[in-house]
C-alpha cells in the first residue's frame, strides 16, 4: 500500500493551493534577490558564484524550518482533523506503509515546493544581466553543478532533516501544535546555540554539532578570494562531509523510529471508556428542566459598552496568554533576549559589564523579529478565534457593537505588547542582578521602552489587524503581513531607499549613551512614533469597517457593510487619526526635508561622481599651507551649535604663485554652516566661482601669492545643529560629550576621499577605474605633502575655548589659564613646538583620574584620564597602558615630545579611539565598560591604548608622506609597537590569542576585497593590510632577527625623519629601507614575501606520538607538512616557490595557569628550515609532552591556523 498511500499524499498536495503558494513565494524571492544582485560580499565576485548560490541556499534552508513545520507537520493529523481516522481500519492498509506513504508524499512535496527557490536562482541569474540592476559583468555563466552540487550538500539535506524532525513530533505524539510552535522553537533556539557557540577556538566542534551545516560551510569558505569564490564548489569533504553524515544520518534515524514505532491504534483511535459521574453531579438533561431562568434586564448604555469592552479585552488576553504557542514562542524569545544580555557584546573575545544601554540595544537584534511575528499570529488568532471554533454566527448575533467586540481583541493585544515590552525590563534586571551590577539606571529602562519601543508595538498590531481584518483568511493574513514587513526591510536593507516617513513603523536610528542619554534623538523618536500611531489607528479604523462579523457573502457585501458601518463615530475617530498622522508627518518632514537635506543613496553617489567630473580639475593644484594656527572656539553644547574663529599664519610653499584660495566645505549634510568672517589682513574675501552642490568655492585673493610669501587669514563661521534628520548621529555637538577636530573648519583644495571608490559606481557614472587612491611613492605633489592633510606641515598651535558651566573642555596642548565669565567657563591652551595640524575639542562633565610618570632619565610626563563620573572601572588600566607604553617607547624609540598625556572619554556615537598631539579621545563603549574580570580575556584596553600612545611617534614625530603605503609608517608600526608592550606585560601566549584574531581579520579582509589586495609596501586605504597583516609581519619579524635589532631600525629612522622640516616626507620605501637594513640576508626573502609580496602558509600537523624510553626520557616524532604559496591581488595563485623557510617547531608540557592566565610551556621551541612538503622531526625529552606542531604560536600568515598544533598519542 506504500505505493498507493505515497502517490494519494503527492496528489492531494499538488491539488492544494498553499503547496503553489509556497513554492510561488521562493520562486519570487529567488527572482528578486538574483535579478537585484542583493549578495553581499567582494564586488569582484560573481552574484551567480558557487558559494552565493551555496550560502543563500543553506540560509534559506534554516529560515526553512517553518516550511518543514507546516508541510511534514500535518499529513498524519490530516486524518484525525477531517474525522476520516476510522476508515483507515476498513482497508488492507498497514502502519508502515500508512506511514511511510505519508512522509514520503510529504517529504517529495517539501522538496518540489523547494524547487521553487533554485528556478527562480536560475532564470533571474540569466535575465539579471540585461535588467540593468547590475552590471552585466557580474555574472557568470550558468553552471547546473553550482545549483546541483549545494542543493544536495546542504539545501535539501537541511530540509530532509528538519521534515523528518516535525513528521516524527505529530505522528508519536497526536499534537499538532508541535508542528506549529516547534518550527518557531527549532528555529529560535538554533539562533541562541549560534551566538552561545561563536568562540574562534571552538569552530571544529561547533560546525560538526551544527545541524544545518551553517558553521561547517562558512568555516570552508571564510577565506576564499574572490578568485577561488568564482570558481571553486564547496568541497564535500572533511568537516562538510562528516557534519552531513552525521545530521543527515540522525534525520533518517528519526525517520525509521517513527515508521517502526506507529501505531493505528494509539493515533487513530480515541480513549474508550465512560467518565465517572462525580458524587452529587445533576444529570444534564434534569438540570435543564430544574433551573430557573432569571429575569433579563436589557441595558446597551455607553458605560455597559465601555465595562464590557474592558472585560472582552481581559478575556481576550487570558486566552492569549493561556495558549502554548504564545508560551512556547515568548519563552523562547525571552530566552534569547538573556542570552544575547548574558554573553555581553564581546570585543576581541572579551565581554562588558551588563550595561543597561546593552540591555536594551540586545531587544534590535533577533527579539523585535520574533515578537513581530508573535503580535501578526496572535492577531490572526484573535480575530478569527471564534470563527475557528465554529461560534461566529452565534458571536456574531450577540447585542454588541462592533467597536466593542473589535475594540477588544485589539486592547488586549495592546496588553500582550505591554507584557512583551516588560520582558525587556525583567530580563535586563534579572541579567545585571546575576551578573553582580546593580546600577539599573530605571529612566533609561522606561524612556526607551515605554516611549519608544511599546507605541512601535503597538503600530505593529495596528498593522496586523488592518491587514487580518481586511484579508479576513488567517493563514493569508498571516503570509501578507509577514510579506509587507518583508518587503519593507527589502525595500529599506536593498533597494537603497530610507526615507523613513514612508517605511510603515520606522524611524531614524537611535544611540543611548550614558554620556549623553537619549540625548538629541528623542525628540525625532517621539515625532515618528506619533506619526506612525496616527496613521496606523487609521488603518485600524479601516480594519473596523471591514472586519467580518457573522455571514460573509463577498467582498461586494463587506464594501456595502463598510459603508453601513462608517458612521459618525467612525468618521470623528477617522478624522481624528488623520489630523494626528498629518500633523506629526508636517513636522517631520519639516525637520527631516526642510530644516535639514535628505538625499537618497543613489543621490549620494551622483553627488560623488559630479564632484569628481567637475572639481577633480582642481586636485593638486598649489594652495598655501598653514604654519601657525590660532584657534578661539565658543561651544553651545545645551543648544547643540558652535562657533569657531581662527588666525592662521599661511605660507606659499609651492613652485606657483597662488591667485585664488579653493575652500571644500566637505559633505556634512547635518551640519548648518554660516560664514562669519572671511578675510586676509584687513580685507574680506568675496566668493568667486561657486560649486554649490559640491560645496566648493573659489575666493580671489587681493594679491597674489608668490613662491615664498606669508599672509595672514582670519576665518569665523558658526556650524550646529537644526531639528532631527531622517538618518545620522550629527554626534559632533551635543549636550554631554562634544568631539569636534580640525575638518570643523573647511579645508583647500581637492579631497579625493570624497569620490566614489566602487568600480561597479565608477563605470556606472562613467568614470574611470582606479586602482590606487594615493600617489606612488616618488609622485612629487605626494612627497611635498603630508598624509592626514594637505593644508599645513608642522604648525604652532594655540587655542581658547568656552563651554557650559559644568563642563570640562581639552584641546591638545598645555592649560595655561582657566576662569569662568558670563556663565561659562573658559579654557586656554598652547603647545609647546611644532605639532601636524590635526586638533581636538572635546567637553562632557568629567572626572579627572591623574598619575604621573617618570622616565629613566628623569623626564615627566602628566597622565590625565578624562571619564564619565559612572565609568571609573577600567580607568587604572588605562593609566598603566601609558606608563608601559611610555616605558617602551621611549627606551626603544626615543624621548616623548610632551610633558603632558591624556585620555578622554567620548560618546558611543563611535567605536574608535584616535591620536592627537598629546590627546586621544577614546569611544565610551571601546573599553570603558569591559568586563576584564577573567585573565583569559584579552585585554584590549590595555592594548588600544598603547595603540593610539604609540601614535605620538608613528603618526605625529614621523607624520608620513601621501603617497602609497605611506600609512604602514603610522597604522602598522603602532600595531606593532602595541604587541611589543603587550608581549611584554602579559607574555607570549596572550600574544598568540591576538594574533589569531589579527589573522582571521586579515584573511576574512581579503576575501571580502572589493579591487585587489595590495601589498604592505603600496597600500593605500586597505585597513586590514595596515592593521592585521602590517602589524603580524612586524611581530613575526622581530621573533626573527630579535626585538631590539629590530627596534634599532625603527629608532635609526625616528632620528631621520622626526619632525621634518620640509619635503620630501617619509615613504613606504623609506621605512622598508631601515627595516632591511637590520635583517640579515637569510632573512631577506621573509621581507620580500611580507612587504613586496602577497604571501600565505599552509602549515599543520599530519602525525605527532611519543614513547617512554627506558631512561624515563621521552622519544618525540613530528610528522609536519608545510606550503608556501604566492596570489596575486585577486587571490590567483601564482605558484609555490621550492626553497626551504625559517620555521618554528615546538614541543609542549600540559599548559600551566599562572595568575589566572593559561600559559604554555614548552619543552623544545626551536627555529628550523623547513622544506616545502613533508618533514619528520625527532626529539628527546626528560619530561613527558603533551602537544607539539609548526609554528605554533601563529606568527606565520596561515590560512588554516588551527591544525598547527595538535596532541601527541603515545605509543607502546
Amino acid at each position: 500500500m506504500f505505493t498507493e498511500i505515497f502517490l494519494f499524499e503527492l496528489n492531494y498536495r499538488l491539488k492544494r493551493p498553499a503547496t503553489w503558494a509556497y513554492f510561488g513565494i521562493l520562486f519570487l524571492y529567488g527572482m528578486i534577490i538574483s535579478i537585484g544582485g542583493f549578495e553581499g560580499g567582494s564586488e569582484k565576485v560573481f552574484l551567480n558564484a558557487p558559494t552565493n548560490i551555496a550560502s543563500t541556499l543553506n540560509v534559506v534552508s534554516i529560515f526553512g524550518i517553518m516550511l518543514a513545520s507546516a508541510i511534514m507537520g500535518v499529513p498524519i493529523y490530516r486524518d484525525i482533523e477531517h474525522g476520516t481516522q476510522n476508515y483507515l481500519f476498513s482497508y488492507p492498509i498497514s502502519e508502515k506503509g500508512y506511514v511511510s506513504g505519508r512522509f514520503a508524499g510529504s517529504m517529495l512535496t517539501l522538496f518540489l515546493v523547494s524547487l521553487g527557490l533554485i528556478l527562480g536562482f536560475i532564470i533571474g541569474y540569466a535575465i539579471g544581466p540585461y535588467a540593468g540592476f547590475e552590471p552585466a559583468e557580474r555574472y557568470a555563466d550558468f553552471n547546473f553543478w553550482h545549483y546541483l552540487q549545494p542543493s544536495l550538500v546542504f539545501y535539501w539535506s537541511n530540509f530532509f532533516f528538519s521534515g523528518c524532525i516535525f513528521f516524527a513530533l505529530v505522528a508519536l505524539t497526536k499534537r499538532i501544535m508541535l508542528a506549529y510552535a516547534g518550527g518557531a522553537i527549532l528555529f529560535i533556539v538554533y539562533l541562541v546555540t549560534l551566538t552561545l557557540t561563536q568562540d574562534i577556538e571552538n569552530k571544529e566542534l561547533v560546525s560538526l554539532l551544527d545541524p544545518f551545516g551553517f558553521g561547517a560551510l562558512n568555516n570552508t569558505i571564510q577565506y576564499w578570494t574572490p578568485e577561488e569564490q568564482n570558481t571553486l564548489t564547496v568541497p564535500f569533504k572533511d568537516t562538510v562531509m562528516w557534519n552531513r553524515i552525521l545530521w543527515v544520518g540522525i534525520g533518517l534515524l528519526i525517520c525509521l523510529f517513527t515508521v517502526f514505532r506507529f501505531d493505528f491504534q494509539r493515533f487513530l483511535t480515541k480513549k474508550l471508556g465512560s467518565k465517572k459521574k462525580v458524587a452529587g453531579e445533576v444529570d444534564g438533561s434534569s438540570a435543564a428542566v430544574l433551573t430557573k431562568i432569571p429575569v433579563v434586564s436589557q441595558i446597551f448604555s455607553r458605560s455597559h459598552n465601555v465595562k464590557m469592552l474592558g472585560n472582552l479585552a481581559w478575556m481576550e488576553f487570558r486566552n492569549i496568554t493561556k495558549d502554548l504557542f504564545f508560551k512556547a514562542i515568548l519563552i523562547a524569545a525571552v530566552g534569547f533576549l538573556f542570552f544575547d544580555g548574558w554573553f555581553g557584546n564581546p570585543t576581541y573575545g572579551t565581554p562588558m559589564l551588563p550595561m543597561t544601554y546593552y540591555m536594551l540595544e540586545i531587544k534590535d537584534y533577533n527579539y523585535v523579529v520574533l515578537i513581530f511575528i508573535l503580535i501578526v499570529f496572535m492577531t490572526g488568532e484573535v480575530l478569527h478565534r471564534e470563527r475557528s471554533v465554529k461560534y461566529d454566527q452565534i458571536y456574531g448575533a450577540l447585542p454588541l457593537p462592533n467597536w466593542v467586540v473589535y475594540g477588544s481583541k485589539f486592547l488586549a493585544l495592546v496588553f500582550i505588547c505591554f507584557v512583551l515590552v516588560n520582558m525587556i525590563l525583567v530580563s535586563g534586571l534579572l541579567n545585571q542582578i546575576l551578573q553582580g551590577y546593580y546600577n539599573f539606571q530605571f529612566d533609561m529602562y522606561f524612556t526607551d521602552l515605554y516611549l519608544i519601543e511599546f507605541p512601535k508595538y503597538i503600530s505593529y498590531v495596528m498593522l496586523a489587524f488592518f491587514v487580518h481584518a481586511v484579508i479576513a483568511k488567517k493563514f493569508l493574513g498571516h503570509v501578507i503581513t509577514i510579506a509587507i514587513w518583508a518587503a519593507l526591510f527589502a525595500i529599506s536593507s536593498l533597494a537603497d531607499i530610507d526615507y523613513n516617513m514612508y517605511l510603515y513603523g520606522y524611524a531614524p536610528r537611535y544611540t543611548i549613551s550614558d554620556m549623553n542619554g537619549f540625548g538629541h534623538f528623542l525628540s525625532g523618536q517621539n515625532w515618528f512614533r506619533l506619526y506612525w500611531l496616527g496613521f496606523g489607528f487609521v488603518l485600524a479604523i479601516v480594519g473596523l469597517l471591514f472586519w467580518k462579523r457573522g455571514t460573509d457573502s463577498g467582498i461586494k457585501a463587506r464594501w456595502k457593510e463598510a459603508g453601513h458601518r462608517f458612521g459618525i463615530k467612525e468618521k470623528v475617530a477617522m478624522i481624528a487619526g488623520v489630523l494626528v498622522c498629518a500633523g506629526a508627518g508636517w513636522y517631520v518632514h519639516y525637520n527631516v526635508s526642510e530644516l535639514n537635506s535628505y538625499r537618497t543613496v543613489k543621490q549620494g553617489r551622483e553627488l560623488a561622481a559630479n564632484y569628481e567630473k567637475d572639481i577633480s580639475k582642481y586636485n593638486y593644484i598649489n594652495q598655501p599651507k598653514f604654519t601657525d594656527v590660532k584657534v578661539e572656539v565658543d561651544l553651545v553644547p545645551e543648544e547643540r551649535y558652535a562657533t569657531m574663529s581662527g588666525t592662521f599664519t599661511m605660507v606659499n610653499k609651492g613652485e606657483t604663485p597662488i591667485d585664488s584660495l579653493h575652500l571644500n566645505w566637505g559633505d556634512n549634510q547635518l551640519l548648518h554652516t554660516e560664514l562669519l568672517r572671511f578675510s586676509v589682513g584687513d580685507i574680506d574675501l568675496k566668493e568667486g566661482k561657486v560649486y554649490s552642490k559640491s560645496n566648493y568655492k573659489l575666493y580671489k585673493l587681493p594679491n597674489t601669492m608668490m613662491p615664498g610669501d606669508t599672509l595672514v587669514m582670519n576665518l569665523a563661521i558658526k556650524r550646529g545643529y537644526k531639528g532631527f534628520p531622517n538618518e545620522g548621529s550629527g554626534s559632533d555637538i551635543v549636550y554631554n560629550g562634544t568631539f569636534l577636530n580640525n575638518d570643523f573648519f573647511p579645508t583647500f583644495g581637492y579631497n579625493l576621499q570624497y569620490e566614489l571608490t566602487s568600480d561597479k559606481y565608477r563605470k556606472e557614472y562613467d568614470l574611470p577605474v582606479k586602482e590606487y587612491t594615493a600617489p606612488p611613492q616618488n609622485d612629487k605633489w605626494g612627497l611635498r605633502n603630508l598624509l592626514f592633510n594637505d593644508d599645513a606641515d608642522y604648525v604652532t598651535f594655540e587655542g581658547t575655548v568656552s563651554t557650559a558651566p559644568d563642563q570640562i573642555a581639552i584641546m591638545p596642548g598645555y592649560l595655561q589659564k582657566e576662569w569662568e565669565e558670563n556663565g561659562r567657563k573658559y579654557y586656554h591652551y598652547k603647545m609647546e613646538g611644532e605639532m601636524d595640524y590635526f586638533f581636538n575639542v572635546s567637553s562632557a562633565r568629567y572626572d579627572i583620574h591623574k598619575e604621573d610618570w617618570t622616565g629613566k632619565n628623569g623626564e615627566k610626563v602628566v597622565i590625565e584620564i578624562f571619564h564619565h563620573p559612572d565609568h571609573p572601572y577600567n580607568v587604572k588600566r588605562f593609566a598603566k597602558a601609558v606608563r608601559h607604553s611610555l616605558d617602551y617607547f621611549s627606551e626603544n624609540y626615543g624621548p616623548y615630545q610632551y610633558r603632558q598625556m591624556r585620555i578622554i572619554e567620548f560618546p558611543r556615537y563611535q567605536s574608535f579611539a584616535q591620536s592627537f598631539p598629546n590627546t586621544v579621545p577614546y569611544a565610551e563603549s571601546f573599553g570603558w565598560t569591559g568586563d576584564f574580570s577573567d585573565p583569559e580575556d584579552l585585554d584590549y584596553a590595555y592594548m588600544v591604548t598603547s595603540h593610539e600612545v604609540a601614535h605620538q611617534w608613528w603618526g605625529h614625530q614621523i607624520t608620513p608622506s601621501a603617497t602609497r603605503g605611506a600609512n604602514q609608517i603610522s597604522e602598522s608600526m603602532a600595531e606593532y609597537s602595541s604587541l611589543m608592550v603587550m608581549k611584554k606585560e602579559y607574555g607570549v601566549d596572550a600574544m598568540q590569542d591576538f594574533l589569531k584574531r589579527e589573522l582571521d581579520s586579515y584573511l576574512r579582509g581579503r576575501a571580502g576585497e572589493n579591487k585587489f589586495e595590495k601589498t604592505l609596501l603600496d597600500n593605500d586605504t586597505q585597513a586590514y593590510v595596515w592593521y592585521r597583516k602590517g602589524g603580524s609581519v612586524l611581530y613575526a619579524l622581530q621573533d626573527y632577527i630579535g626585538e631590539n635589532q629590530l627596534n634599532l631600525g625603527f629608532k635609526k629612522f625616528i632620528d631621520s625623519a622626526a619632525f621634518r622640516p620640509h619635503a620630501p616626507f617619509a615613504t613606504s620605501n623609506e621605512w622598508y629601507g631601515y627595516i632591511k637594513e637590520v635583517t640579515p640576508d637569510s632573512l631577506q626573502y621573509f621581507l620580500e614575501d611580507s612587504f613586496e609580496k602577497i604571501t600565505l602558509y599552509t602549515n599543520k600537523v599530519n602525525e605527532a606520538t611519543f614513547k617512554k624510553l627506558d631512561n624515563d626520557s621521552y622519544e618525540i616524532k613530528l610528522t609536519v607538512e608545510s606550503e608556501k604559496n604566492y596570489y596575486d591581488g585577486n587571490g590567483k595563485d601564482l605558484g609555490a616557490p621550492d626553497q626551504p623557510n625559517l620555521l618554528d617547531i615546538a614541543v609542549f608540557q600540559n599548559d600551566t595557569i599562572i595568575n589566572g592566565k593559561t600559559k604554555k610551556v614548552p619543552l623544545i621551541l626551536e627555529k628550523k628550515w623547513i622544506k616545502p612538503g613533508t618533514s619528520t622531526f625527532t626529539f628527546i625529552t626528560s619530561k613527558k609532552p603533551f602537544k607539539a606542531g609548526i609554528d605554533p604560536y601563529n606568527k606565520m600568515i596561515d590560512r588554516i591556523p588551527d591544525d598547527n598544533l595538535i596532541s601527541l598519542e603515545e605509543m607502546e
